[in-house]
């Protein structure tokens, strides 16, 4: 038997912080990306992001952050962007995960956020809450 072949996916911001400070499905989805279940396509300017959120949010999490992310960048792939320019998300922030998915070659992206939500597919993207693609993953 064949094995399937473990899918690409980028995680929005919003899905890590709730991951690290909430848990429940998207720290689910965390568990899948540490035990290697599921390909992580990122990028330095998500990072930055994710640093920026958790500071001005959640900053009684901030000292986390630094193992969060030195185990994103050894687990994942950080891509660099430059290939693609997006602009179909109502929230221009949001257009920068859809072109790290394209540069990654990822299928899905995992998100909470009503604006990339709305979208569900561009391209051969899935645009996805958690939920639903831990249903997909099981």
């Amino acid at each position: 038997m064949v094995p399937t072949p473990r899918p690409r996916v980028v995680i929005d911001t919003n899905v890590w912080i709730s991951g690290l400070v909430f848990g429940g499905l998207p720290g689910k989805i965390i568990k899948h990306f540490i035990s290697g279940d599921i390909i992580v396509i990122t990028s330095e300017e998500n990072l930055s992001e994710l640093r920026r959120k958790v500071h001005q949010k959640f900053p009684l999490f901030a000292p986390q952050l630094p193992i969060l992310e030195a185990s994103i960048k050894e687990l994942a792939i950080v891509v660099k962007l430059g290939t693609y320019s997006v602009n179909i998300s109502r929230d221009v922030d949001d257009n920068r995960f859809i072109e790290t998915a394209l540069t990654g070659a990822a299928s899905y992206i995992i998100s909470g956020d009503k604006d990339l939500l709305v979208l569900k597919t561009y391209q051969k993207l899935t645009i996805i809450k958690p939920a639903d693609f831990l249903k997909i993953l099981s």
